[in-house]
């Protein structure tokens, strides 16, 4: 059956978090950090990394191609590093070149005994949250909310099951035969989650895809939206957004506002809401794969890990 570990694993999201509830990381404003990842454990750091700095504490996000390339290591104190394998092969060099000057390492994994885990000063590994499928999907809800616990914690858990519930009912009455471009709209935090949410669809189910600013939409990239278009919005609650969704809806698009009380109810929470934003995409990532006769638990020239010689 296609996509069978692909659904189980977004199904069972609610479950992951009340699993991880135990675990914890916490930040110092004293401190700078820097998150390290290829793909959407890059846009894992991203998202924190935004979240962090409009916190008060101070973060930047690098992918592990750009260091082990470059030897670009940014000034930090600690460097994280993100791979849901444990074995990408950019994100594991790239912690030599931050030790050889002499920076902490932090690894966070869902594989123990992995070389990750063996060449970080400390390892988080959640085992719990391993996946199957190629495609990062639940273990990407549980380490963004994970991470965004250290700066405040915030309890997600029955909003995933309700989420979880209206996504699906959502996508399920949408003619996903019509469209063939996606188009993922956010700011901030939001944007790393558009980013994200075009990854999804791109992967599992070989679209055309985009993510942008939302105003910044007008700007050039509208120029291709036609009726085959289905828009995401990742709303700030903001009346320009909400404007936008209209003015693209009139030129043909579907559209789907997230935000209060929008198409999918999920309120802006100072970006706190983010891993609850996730699930859109990858769901519909799932069915859209379905429908064009892909499988998204192996999806088209992908591995679960890029490793190379």
């Amino acid at each position: 059956m296609r996509g069978k570990y692909t659904i189980k694993e977004i199904n069972r999201i609610p479950e992951l978090l009340k699993k991880g509830k135990e675990y914890k990381i916490t930040y110092d404003k004293d401190k700078k950090y820097t998150f390290i990842g290829c793909g959407s454990s890059y846009n894992l750091g991203l998202i924190t990394t935004k979240m962090l700095n409009k916190n008060g504490y101070k973060s930047n996000v690098i992918s592990g191609g750009e260091v082990i390339v470059f030897d670009k290591v940014p000034q930090t104190d600690i460097g994280i590093f993100i791979s849901r394998t444990g074995e990408s092969t950019e994100t594991v060099k790239a912690v030599e070149n931050f030790k050889k000057r002499k920076i902490k390492t932090i690894g966070i994994t869902c594989t123990a005994d992995t070389t990750l885990t063996k060449v970080c000063d400390e390892t988080y590994i959640f085992e719990f949250a391993n996946e199957e499928s190629v495609v990062m999907t639940g273990s990407f809800v549980y380490i963004l909310n994970f991470l965004l616990n250290g700066i405040k914690k915030i309890d997600i858990i029955k909003d995933a099951e309700t989420v979880l519930s209206k996504i699906k009912e959502q996508i399920d009455t949408i003619d996903l035969k019509k469209y063939n471009h996606y188009v993922f709209l956010g700011y901030e935090e939001e944007y790393g989650i558009s980013k994200e949410g075009a990854l999804k669809i791109q992967e599992m189910a070989i679209q055309n895809v985009e993510y942008h600013e939302p105003l910044e939409y007008r700007h050039g990239p509208k120029s291709i939206l036609n009726e085959h278009t289905l828009v995401v919005i990742n709303s700030k609650d903001t009346k320009k957004e909400a404007k936008l969704a209209e003015e693209l809806k009139n030129m043909e698009a579907e559209v789907i506002l997230i935000g209060k009380g929008k198409d999918i109810d999920i309120p802006y929470n100072n970006g706190y809401e983010t891993p609850l934003r996730m699930i859109l995409p990858q769901y519909l990532g799932y069915k859209k794969a379905l429908i064009e006769g892909y499988d998204p638990d192996q999806p088209r020239n992908l591995t679960k890990s890029v490793i190379l010689d």
